[in-house]
């Protein structure tokens, strides 16, 4: 019976936040209420309340899903297409996010500069602690050839600024068209990914 109840409160969570999505995508964050994100939840409003604080509790909330969903990607098409060089392979892990940003400008418009690694600031804590994917990337970075001059902290700052640079890049580059186009723009973040992993 528990198990049936906790299906349904998820369930009711996930509505929620696929209701929310959608219409922030539409009509934007700012101009969609609360009572529109219940009514296209088909929950009532006070429904709403016992998952969210408010509406910027449920973009945080949000922001974090996508967030991970689209790290978790990356790394899968990394793993496919894995070399032996350890940047490279980071490179790779960095096109695949600003391709998928290319693609979904509506994504990266709804995330602004708000696109990080989610497992990293939810890392220490009970309930991302045995995430896969977050042990996944644990394991590659322990694996990395820059284990022997830098800490495992320092990899896993290095590897954070570099999620951070691809998403400010894509925000400025696809959106904004500044400095740069995001195709002339690629060329010169690789190099800096390079750079920063030598």
């Amino acid at each position: 019976m528990s198990q049936n109840m906790d299906l349904k409160k998820e369930a009711k969570k996930k509505s929620l936040l696929q209701a929310a999505r959608i219409l922030f995508l539409e009509k934007g964050i700012s101009k969609t209420s609360i009572s529109e994100i219940a009514n296209h939840a088909k929950v009532a409003k006070g429904t709403f309340y016992l998952y969210f604080k408010d509406k910027d509790a449920l973009l945080e909330h949000l922001l974090y899903e996508i967030s991970y969903t689209i790290i978790q990607q990356a790394y899968d098409y990394t793993e496919e297409h894995r070399t032996e060089s350890f940047s490279e392979n980071v490179i790779i892990f960095a096109d695949w996010i600003i391709s998928y940003f290319t693609e979904h400008t509506d994504v990266l418009r709804l995330m602004r500069r708000n696109f990080s690694w989610p497992m990293l600031e939810h890392s220490l804590s009970t309930d991302h602690a045995d995430d896969p994917l977050w042990k996944a990337i644990t394991m590659r970075l322990h694996d990395a050839p820059l284990k022997d001059i830098h800490t495992s902290q320092e990899l896993f700052n290095i590897i954070y600024m570099i999620v951070e640079l691809c998403g400010n890049v894509c925000y400025t580059s696809i959106i904004e068209q500044r400095p740069d186009t995001i195709d002339n723009m690629k060329p010169l973040l690789y190099d800096i990914i390079r750079r920063i992993l030598q």
